[in-house]
């Protein structure tokens, strides 16, 4: 009898692990980077009076864990400040200097989540901290969140593995961060700027 509930509790304890297993379908994936970073893209879009501009990077980083059947995750996601490109040299390093974005000693804008609540389809409601030139700020966003599994799709695609796509666009003021226009800028950036961001991560 001892044999027996012994050779029991081995299978049922072998059953609560395997569906264990199963059910565990959360998965962590990174952003794509090398060869296909050039796939990803961050903008900062300033509209003011006199001059509009958009400014891009693919320089992106980071990882999400996510589960597509729960639709539960979290993440975070790095743009290397120095890489945005804003279409003029001179604007470019204007940006980069201490009174604007300061990349020397910041080199990072970041954005790691905090909670994460589905919404209709692929949406998301993400909450999240915003850091960009050393302060950070809570900031509420719509997310989409698109999941392909793996398969000839995905490979014919270049990808190795399941892969999620996430966009989102959000809204943040400069002088929330310390970034202070300067009077002969005034006109031509405006204190709100639109973040967007496109991104592919695969899980292998």
């Amino acid at each position: 009898m001892k044999t027996r509930s012994t050779a029991l509790v081995s299978a049922l304890a072998s059953t609560f692990v395997l569906a264990g297993a199963a059910f565990a379908q959360t998965k962590t994936f990174n952003i794509v980077t090398g060869d296909l970073a050039y796939r990803n893209l961050a903008t900062v879009e300033s509209v003011a009076d006199f001059e509009t501009f958009t400014g891009k990077t693919t320089s992106i980083s980071g990882s999400i864990d996510f589960d597509p059947k729960k639709r539960m995750g979290k993440g975070s996601i790095t743009i290397k400040a120095a890489d945005v490109d804003t279409g003029i040299p001179l604007r470019n390093d204007h940006m980069r200097d201490a009174q604007w974005l300061n990349t020397a000693k910041f080199p990072n804008i970041t954005f790691t989540t905090t909670s994460v609540k589905a919404a209709a389809n692929d949406s998301y409601t993400v909450r999240g901290n915003f850091t960009m030139k050393g302060v950070t700020k809570a900031v509420t966003a719509t997310v989409r969140l698109r999941f392909r599994a793996k398969g000839e799709a995905t490979a014919k695609a270049g990808f190795d593995g399941d892969v999620v796509q996430i966009t989102t666009s959000f809204n943040v003021n400069l002088s929330d961060y310390g970034i202070k226009i300067p009077q002969q800028a005034v006109g031509k950036v405006s204190n709100t700027v639109k973040i967007s961001l496109s991104a592919y991560a695969v899980a292998k």
